[in-house]
């Protein structure tokens, strides 16, 4: 044909071959790199110099490759057919058919096109006319996926460069087509007369738009946009809520986002109560080079404060001020805060402001962490967001600061580490509670500084035998300096300072024995642990904040000290034994077990003596003879574990503690169960057997779909602490969950709380939540 060249590629391979009148036979490979100006540039590295065309300046090049190329020098035109691709820069095109034409400067590409775009869009249509930079063009039957799945389809649409695209009759989803059926309507989708996509703001907008669910249209709107999925940041409103309590009344709140800059933010979280009224709370976040820190306000003028009668939100103005951050101060060292300042105890529980039924702390720390030390400094303030107790029986904690280091060489073959503790407290007035017939001072009124310091060695030795052989010791001593004891206990020493130090030397010793049974491993360890050290001294005499709770059983069986903080040091000479198993099979099963109990040897038994808290009486260590402690647990490493763990009095046997667990995970099902029992401590004010059963569960019955429960059951009272049922459909493009729960404090036998949550999620666009929340 005149004026035309046509080469046929044989197959992929890499040599073509073909005849012009004319012209000399050439040979061109099916793979070639042109400039992004045209493809005529393969002409002009490959024809003769008569009919070469001017090469353009732009240095970026384009990877060609299909089976047959076609060039038509009198309409400038170049033809690739048959499974062409183009590569350029890092835009990628696929298509059956691709024609350039010199004179428009447009490439048309026509059946099954697929352009791969820069932000890792995929874009597929059958007609695509596009410029050869990739910029501007018109696509018909066209389709986009975004990276995040989220899918764009119209009938036509235009590229206007490299950011926009114009998409006329268009549809926005990121829901996946159904397998069976493609053209089957999504669960939900945007119809719109015209979307754009700004691919460099990352934002979808819409002309004309309505919301369907399930094929039923549900909104419309004139104008909508939302960012898309792969943008965490963007101005705009969030997720909607919508409820009812029965002391605030219905209630609906549209916060609003607004992304000042890429390093700090305001949310406004506006709620109107029918009750109360309305509710502003502000929200500022602001990102440092070093860290991130955070301020909200929030507050309320009470249309009906007699609706917290005898509470202590009866007043007209409620609000809060909460402030927290964190910044690295170097690679070692941190500095943060967390703190909040309240109108009173129960503004933020009643307007749902806080996550938890937890008294709040406010604190401020310094953290540094080394390769072997460790510091701590932190103050704290607890803000007592219950009525039933006096914020004034609270410490004050100004600070407390901890450290700790290990020797960076060995010590006599050993490990040596240094301990320190300083805490000063202030409390307004003694905290004390009465059970039984028994008085607990929780807290002493005044000013309280102690300073504890303790250097400890220890050094394992493998003995022949394999047995294994631990000496240690420790050196401590605890300053106490009490300036302020106005209203404390009579027992409270009488000088403002007040020292005690306590030395220690033990040893532990260790067998273990292994045996095998075929594929099964076992172990058998005796244990045997001796302690010398003198008395505990000024029982009673100090105040004890930091080691009143005291629960014995196989965790704390071999520890030296087995008080839980500073306030309290075991003293006097103690022996424990105990017995060890451990078992391995093959198929991944394990069994792990231990026994054993405590002696006092000599000395005064400290859990025998009673202080101002009345720590140690009744543990099961208060007598010369401990009670028994075990535990044994078992695992498939497939998902399944349980472990059981409890106390038998020491003279017959009773029960007096028991903790029962057991768990199971696969990919359908999760739940676990629970039992804890703890039997009366008359010497320790505990009068009453409690016994409580808990359990969860969660199970996937359907593709997408969960049914999750939980239940906390007093056996004794025969009441129901706590309970939830919930019901979750959860893919790739929407959620949806309808939550029941149930809450009841048995002990003080108050009105129960239930309320009923429905949450709703459109993935990447936004959902809702509702609530209704109602008491017995």
């Amino acid at each position: 044909m005149r004026g035309t060249v046509q080469i046929a590629c044989l197959g992929r391979m890499n040599k073509c071959s073909g005849s012009v009148p004319r012209l000399r036979t050439f040979l061109l490979a099916s793979v070639f790199l042109v400039t992004p100006a045209s493809f005529s540039n393969v002409v002009a590295q490959s024809l003769p110099s008569e009919l070469k065309i001017s090469k353009p300046d732009e240095d970026t090049r384009m990877l060609v490759e299909a089976d047959q190329m076609v060039y038509d020098y009198d309409r400038e035109r170049v033809s690739a057919l048959g499974n062409v691709q183009i590569y350029y820069g890092v835009y990628a095109l696929q298509a059956d058919k691709v024609v350039y034409d010199q004179k428009s400067a447009r490439l048309v590409a026509e059946g099954n096109v697929r352009i791969t775009e820069p932000s890792g869009n995929v874009i597929t249509a059958n007609y695509i006319d596009i410029t050869d930079d990739f910029r501007t063009g018109f696509v018909r039957s066209l389709r986009v996926q975004t990276p995040d799945k989220a899918r764009i389809a119209a009938d036509r649409a235009e590229k206007q460069d490299d950011d926009i695209t114009v998409f006329d009759k268009a549809v926005y989803t990121t829901c996946e087509p159904c397998r069976e059926n493609p053209k089957k309507s999504p669960l939900w989708q945007i119809k719109a007369s015209r979307i754009i996509y700004n691919t460099k703001d990352k934002m979808v907008y819409y002309k004309a738009a309505k919301l369907e669910f399930l094929g039923v249209p549900l909104l419309y709107t004139p104008y909508f946009a939302h960012p898309d999925p792969s943008r965490k940041r963007s101005s705009g409103f969030l997720t909607p809520n919508v409820g009812y309590d029965s002391t605030l009344g219905y209630h609906a709140s549209a916060p609003y986002f607004w992304a000042l800059s890429d390093s700090y933010d305001v949310t406004f979280s506006p709620t109107y109560y029918s009750k109360q009224g309305l509710l502003a709370s502000t929200t500022w976040r602001h990102h440092l080079g070093t860290g991130l820190y955070n301020v909200r306000l929030s507050g309320i003028y009470q249309n009906d404060p007699d609706a917290f009668s005898g509470a202590s939100g009866d007043q007209e103005y409620r609000g809060a001020i909460d402030s927290a951050g964190e910044f690295n101060l170097s690679k070692q060292w941190k500095f943060g805060w967390d703190v909040s300042i309240m109108s009173d105890k129960r503004f933020e529980r009643d307007y749902d402001l806080i996550d938890d039924d937890e008294d709040k702390r406010s604190t401020i720390y310094l953290v540094g962490q080394g390769e072997r030390n460790y510091f701590d400094a932190r103050a704290n303030y607890y803000n007592i967001m219950t009525d039933s107790l006096s914020q004034s029986d609270q410490a004050i904690i100004h600070p407390s600061i901890d450290y700790s280091a290990y020797a960076k060489s060995p010590i006599l073959g050993g490990e040596g580490r240094l301990k320190v503790n300083s805490t000063s407290i202030t409390r307004d007035s003694t905290s004390s509670t009465t059970v039984g017939g028994v008085t607990r001072t929780d807290g002493v009124q005044g000013t309280y500084n102690r300073t504890s310091v303790e250097a400890s060695w220890k050094r394992k030795i493998i003995a022949p035998g394999g047995q294994v052989i631990t000496p240690f010791s420790s050196l401590r001593g605890d300053a106490y300096w009490m300036p302020s004891k106005s209203g404390a206990p009579a027992a409270l020493v009488d000088e403002d300072f007040a020292f005690r130090g306590i030395p220690t030397v033990g040893l532990d010793y260790r067998l273990p024995i292994l045996a095998t049974s075929g594929t099964t491993s076992h172990i058998f360890e005796p244990i045997a642990q001796i302690i010398v050290r003198p008395n505990e001294a000024k029982i009673g005499e100090v105040p004890n904040d930091d080691a009143q709770s005291l629960v014995f059983d196989d965790s704390i069986l071999f520890d030296p000290d087995k008080f839980s903080g500073y306030d309290r040091v075991e003293g006097g000479t103690r022996a424990n034994i105990g017995f060890q198993y451990r078992m391995q099979m093959a198929s991944g099963w394990s069994v792990n077990a231990l026994g054993g109990r405590s002696f006092q040897l000599a000395g005064r038994n400290s859990f025998a003596t009673e202080d101002l808290t009345s720590t140690g009486l009744d543990s099961g260590l208060d007598t010369k003879v401990s009670d028994y402690v075990g535990r044994v647990g078992i695992s498939s490493n497939k998902g399944f574990s349980a472990i059981a763990r409890g106390r038998l009095d020491s003279n017959n046997a009773e029960l007096k503690y028991a903790a029962v667990e057991a768990s199971l995970s696969n990919d359908r099902y999760t739940g676990s169960l629970s039992y804890s029992f703890t039997d009366k401590r008359p010497s320790a004010g505990v009068t009453t057997v409690r016994q409580q059963i808990t359990a969860s569960a969660s199970a996937k019955f359907a593709d997408y779909w969960s049914l999750e429960g939980s239940s906390q059951y007093d056996i004794i009272e025969r009441g129901l602490i706590s309970g939830s049922l919930g019901l979750k459909y959860d893919d790739e493009c929407f959620g949806i969950s309808l939550k029941y729960s149930h809450e009841r404090d048995i002990y003080t036998d108050s009105d129960s709380e239930q309320s009923i949550k429905l949450q709703v999620d459109f993935k990447s666009l936004g959902g809702g939540t509702a609530s209704h929340s109602f008491d017995d």
